[in-house]
């Protein structure tokens, strides 16, 4: 017997310039910003792979979605926050994502009757797509593609 899944829990983050809204079940944790390592040489990096977060024993890439959006700054300090996402390959090289966000996630209840998809043709190498829940507009961070742009960043580096 199927059901429908009527709601589905999310998290509405904050970051520079916007928000992105991912499930709930995705999001590992949400911790300060600290225990993070950032590159000290961007020259052979791209500039939104910050650096790493040390995590529950994990080196985890950081990265900024607003600085992959076209943001100058990705404001990567003590007053940032770090989300953890989980990656959804299964892939044991790279479980998880570190995305630099600020504020205080809110949790948020989406369904069919709260949700707006945003037409926008300018979405960037980091979203999926936008939208609007409860009148909060959010990017839809596109983790698979997140997963390939780290993974070929980091073949870069060696």
């Amino acid at each position: 017997m199927a059901t429908d899944i009527q709601e589905v829990y999310s998290l509405m983050i904050p970051t520079v310039g916007s928000n992105i809204l991912l499930p709930n079940s995705n999001v590992a944790e949400i911790v300060p910003f600290s225990n993070v390592e950032l590159f000290d040489d961007m020259s052979n990096k791209p500039r939104w792979f910050l650096g790493h977060l040390f995590w529950r024993g994990q080196e985890i890439p950081l990265i900024s979605i607003d600085v992959i959006r076209g943001e100058a700054d990705a404001q990567a300090n003590k007053r940032s926050r770090v989300a953890v996402a989980h990656t959804l390959n299964s892939n044991r090289e790279l479980p998880y994502i570190a995305i630099v966000v600020q504020g205080i996630p809110r949790l948020s209840h989406v369904r069919e009757d709260n949700i707006r998809f945003i037409d926008d043709d300018a979405l960037s190498d980091a979203e999926k797509m936008k939208v609007s829940v409860d009148s909060i507009e959010a990017a839809i961070p596109d983790l698979d593609k997140l997963e390939v742009m780290i993974q070929a960043a980091r073949e870069q580096l060696q």
